[in-house]
């Protein structure tokens, strides 16, 4: 009796069970179906109306398209205006609860884009460093009417030895400088297109081009540096005001003038500084540019006379009670290239600043990223602008500095003495996203693509960042060769160290001094050094010849000897030495490799600071 009841229950059992397992199962797939008061709407597909599409997520690992919630931001545009910052890329969602359930309606959010200042009256002026890579007379025949197009006003041009000195100055210029006749074309060529100028006559530091000469080294403030001037010789004086006579002669029609006088790092170090009444390091910088700003606007009284802020904004913050005449003299200009500005300048300099009339800033659209650089990517030069446009907003609602103009600085070279950096015909894409951030205020995705496509010509849009990856482009702005080359150029440098790591794992110093190879692997090397050096010589072909249409023939193989021939004089280098050896290797010496057992002994230097002061 009792086994036939545990017979019929074991056999109920068995068949009911699984049963129930499957309506189980069959409820938890559809459960969104049975139980959701949204059942239906989990597959629902982006309307007319531009609402959300709605789609299951479960958590995401990457941007699948069907873990995707699309958003129309054609609607949004007319909510929140112009200045809404949009991406061209969907907006992932997820579903942190995994439970397959869709996801409830929320009105769109985008983050508010920090206020910036009002461009429409600032002046919009472009630097041209002349110290490194003066163009020729012809680019500025088509760079100058595309500056206009980009929405600049103003030049801000830097000659330093390429401005045409005469008499006992002649020494001073660049053995290949503008004439008279070339300045007045380019400041003719400005006036056509409605670019007013701004001539930068260094007048304390950086000074190198002039006192590096043997003819004026005894004016230098420090005997062993060449960079500053020194104020306590009337000597100095005399140089300077016949440098600013000759600057303001061949500038007839100027309302602007800038004086420099940023990183004057030696004040009060010339034997004679002793004999005169200067109280301190911060009554001389005073009186000295006082001085000469003084002597400036003797001769043309409506100028407007600008220097950097830096050397100034010690003297304010050290509480010097003679500034005063200094402030109705000069305009600051502020300079700062970093990425983000905003927390570059506090509250407190700015409320300083405030006291003086004008306030211009400096933004940079080439050569703040190194003093070895070779292209200027967008993004680093874009955001230093952008930044700037947000903090002039804050000073100016805060401490109501009173910003009149912008200049965006292009650095040719560090200094007089360093190598070159980035050239103007290669960086204008920079300075177009510089200037174009500045007339509209920020730059969305539409126009990024204006600026790249339209505006430039370029087959793509030109790299923000640096790319691991060689690539190549296509554009037709004026100067777009020179940029295309140094696409090149990064396209040989990645081959290079491609080919150059494979080489190195077979032949290092040791194989070169004892001529011991690896015969297979050297084969290896030689044929990827062959393609390499092949392609080294087709660019620096390439690159010279391209050089020549924009440059002095002295530019190509300065820029070459600084970047590539280092490397290239290696390849040559490995080539020589695989093909001597893989002739005359046929056999190997017996281990330990002869002349190799000797103890490497290296003497320590015998120096100390005061050696090198």
């Amino acid at each position: 009796m009792f086994s036939r009841r545990s017979l019929r229950r074991n056999l109920i059992l068995g068949i009911c069970l699984p049963i129930a397992l499957f309506s189980f199962f069959v409820i938890h797939q559809n459960r969104d179906i049975v139980f959701s008061e949204y059942s239906g709407h989990h597959t629902q597909s982006l309307d007319n109306a531009g609402n959300v599409q709605y789609s299951r997520s479960k958590r995401l690992t990457s941007l699948d398209q069907s873990n995707m919630v699309h958003v129309n931001v054609q609607p949004q545009q007319q909510q929140y205006g112009n200045n809404i910052n949009q991406m061209p890329m969907p907006i992932p969602f997820v579903n942190m609860y995994n439970n397959q359930r869709p996801f409830q309606q929320y009105p769109f959010m985008q983050q508010k884009p920090n206020p910036v200042i009002e461009t429409k009256n600032l002046e919009r002026f472009v630097h041209l460093d002349l110290k490194g890579a003066a163009p020729k007379l012809d680019y500025y025949v088509n760079l100058f009417p595309f500056l206009k197009q980009l929405g600049a006003t103003g030049l801000v041009i830097e000659y330093e030895d390429m401005f045409p000195f005469t008499g006992q100055l002649s020494i001073i210029k660049h053995g290949l400088a503008y004439s008279k006749n070339d300045v007045e074309q380019i400041l003719n060529l400005a006036k056509n297109n409605d670019l007013k100028v701004m001539p930068l006559l260094q007048v304390y530091g950086h000074l190198e081009y002039v006192l590096k000469l043997k003819e004026f080294m005894h004016l230098r403030e420090d005997r062993r540096y060449p960079q500053v001037i020194t104020p306590c010789l009337e000597e100095s004086y005399k140089l300077i005001f016949e440098m600013i006579d000759q600057m303001l002669s061949l500038h007839p029609s100027i309302s602007y003038l800038h004086m420099g006088c940023d990183e004057v790092y030696y004040r009060l170090v010339h034997p004679q500084c002793a004999n005169l009444n200067f109280r301190d390091e911060a009554d001389l910088f005073i009186r000295h540019v006082t001085r000469v700003a003084k002597y400036i606007k003797s001769k043309r009284p409506d100028m407007k006379l600008f220097i950097w802020h830096d050397m100034v904004s010690q003297l304010v913050n050290s509480g010097s009670n003679n500034i005063t005449e200094l402030i109705e003299l000069v305009i600051p200009m502020v300079w700062a290239y970093v990425d983000d500005v905003n927390p570059w300048f506090d509250d407190g300099f700015w409320m300083r600043f405030s006291m003086f009339h004008e306030v211009w800033v400096a933004s940079s659209f080439k050569g703040s990223s190194g003093e070895i650089t070779t292209m200027s990517y967008i993004g680093h030069h874009q955001r230093n602008q952008q930044t700037w446009l947000e903090t002039m907003y804050t000073a100016s609602f805060r401490h109501r500095v009173n910003f009149t103009g912008i200049a965006v600085t292009g650095w040719s070279r560090y200094d007089h003495m360093l190598s070159l950096c980035e050239f103007i015909p290669s960086s204008i894409p920079s300075l177009a996203y510089a200037l174009q951030t500045i007339v509209h205020g920020r730059i969305n995705s539409i126009q990024n693509v204006t600026i790249g496509r339209s505006i430039l010509g370029c087959d793509r849009i030109p790299l923000w960042e640096k790319s691991m990856d060689s690539i190549y482009i296509s554009c037709a702005f004026p100067g777009h060769e020179m940029y295309e080359m140094m696409y090149q150029y990064d396209a040989i440098l990645h081959q290079y160290d491609e080919t150059m790591s494979f080489v190195r794992l077979y032949i290092t110093d040791l194989h070169l001094r004892q001529n011991y190879i690896h015969y297979k692997r050297s084969q290896e090397c030689l044929q990827r050094l062959y393609y390499l050096e092949d392609q080294m010589i087709y660019f620096i072909g390439s690159f010279q010849h391209i050089c020549l249409k924009f440059f002095t023939a002295d530019i190509g193989p300065e820029w070459l000897q600084t970047y590539l021939m280092k490397k290239f004089k290696e390849v040559q280098s490995r080539v020589n030495f695989l093909e001597r050896t893989l002739k005359s290797q046929t056999s190997w010496p017996q281990r330990p490799i002869p002349n190799n057992t000797s103890p490497i002994i290296l003497k320590r230097r015998n120096y100390t600071i005061s050696n090198l002061l």
